[in-house]
């Protein structure tokens, strides 16, 4: 489904009651509570689920979601995809994006030189890390600190490219 969002992921069962922790992938992690329906993958098939309740500890965020009442019910679910639909995000403005923008974004050097495509993308302490896949040797990949105006010159979300200042 291609208008779906991976935002988390469902851990270990917490209680007896059907509630489980959750692993947020969103920048700021309790933002994920925000967001309703959740669509949760098993066996390779996506279903909307609503929150019940969430309770949040210290970095531990814990749900129950409706219709998830037990125990054994709620572990069916551990280690299962959490996604929402991308027209839940909020409106950014015109210079903003969200990074399944930048993923599969053509990167080329100052030169104009094509370097390779963004695979994927990092989160460091520091700063976030783009993972460029170059185009001729298979499985090898370039790092490239994601710092605007040092390393980042330029990204059009429109044409789907980055220029790099180096």
């Amino acid at each position: 489904m291609d208008n779906l969002l991976i935002i988390g992921k469902i851990g270990s069962v917490h209680g007896i009651l059907g509630w489980n922790k959750i692993f947020s992938y969103t920048e700021k992690k309790k933002e994920i509570l925000k967001y309703q329906p959740w669509y949760i993958k098993q066996n390779n098939t996506w279903t909307k689920h609503f929150l019940e309740c969430k309770k949040v500890y210290n970095t531990k965020i814990i749900v129950k979601l409706k219709n998830i009442n037990d125990r054994n019910t709620a572990k069916i679910l551990t280690n299962s995809m959490i996604a929402i639909q991308k027209k839940q995000l909020p409106k950014l403005t015109e210079y903003e994006y969200y990074w399944h923008h930048i993923v599969q974004c053509k990167v080329f050097n100052k030169k104009n030189i094509y370097i390779g495509l963004v695979i994927k993308i990092i989160r460091t302490k520091k700063n976030d890390i783009l993972v460029i896949q170059k185009p001729s040797i298979k499985n090898q990949e370039i790092l490239i600190p994601f710092i605007e105006k040092i390393f980042i010159k330029k990204i059009n979300i429109n044409m789907q490219t980055i220029l790099l200042n180096i």
